[in-house]
């Protein structure tokens, strides 16, 4: 069904086009990865592909997960000869134990870009995702998609309820087991275009942390 979606309708999704159709969040991915130069793009949260295709552009190879069937479906179709994007259709929980068994098993002590876009329901998986990343890769850098900014009310985030908003009580125990640094967009919601959505960039490499203090489009979180 997937498929047939696409060959329907191949901009289906897409309206905002990619990072949710915000130009600062586009220009802040394209800084970071010119910046720590990551060996490869791991992104949990498919769905139609808009942004997979805009990481592409990259020429990274990029490991994308979608466990929703027909979105994985759509994308499939709208990849087939994208040599550069893997998918994956599982939990992206399970994916990333499989990626780190496998396909990124030799890249771990390089550095990897992992956007985690994979929460829609309330089985919030990413306090896991978190802790399976940092665990196995020390010098990842890790952006959340839709994610509170603070004193920035414009920006939306997602909140599935008690425990489960996505603030910085929520990645505080992550922080601190693994001793983060948590960095938020400059650039004010009325300034950024499209949906508006917050996010938050974690590191724990020193090289890495000086790296991104040292973009203007991010600030340390306090």
């Amino acid at each position: 069904m997937g498929t047939l979606d696409y060959l329907r309708f191949p901009n289906l999704g897409c309206e905002f086009g990619a990072f949710n159709g915000q130009p600062a969040r586009r220009q802040l991915f394209e800084l970071i990865v010119e910046r720590i130069k990551p060996a490869a793009v791991i992104e949990t949260g498919t769905a139609f592909g808009a942004t997979t295709q805009f990481m592409a552009q990259t020429k990274l190879p990029i490991f994308s997960v979608e466990e929703h069937p027909r979105r994985h479906g759509f994308a499939r179709a709208k990849f087939r000869r994208q040599r550069n994007v893997m998918l994956f259709h599982q939990d992206s929980r399970s994916a990333l134990r499989t990626l780190f068994d496998g396909a990124l098993s030799g890249l771990t002590s390089r550095p990897l870009f992992f956007y985690l876009d994979a929460h829609w329901n309330e089985d919030l998986p990413l306090a896991e995702e978190l802790e399976i990343i940092l665990q196995r890769c020390s010098s990842s850098v890790i952006m959340l998609d839709d994610f509170q900014v603070p004193n920035d009310a414009g920006y939306r985030y997602d909140d599935y309820g008690p425990g489960k908003a996505l603030t910085a009580d929520y990645i505080a125990p992550a922080i601190t087991a693994h001793g983060l640094c948590a960095f938020y967009p400059t650039t004010h919601s009325s300034d950024e275009g499209g949906a508006r959505r917050g996010c938050v960039v974690l590191v724990k490499d020193i090289v890495h942390v000086q790296a991104l203090a040292s973009l203007p489009l991010l600030r340390a979180g306090s």
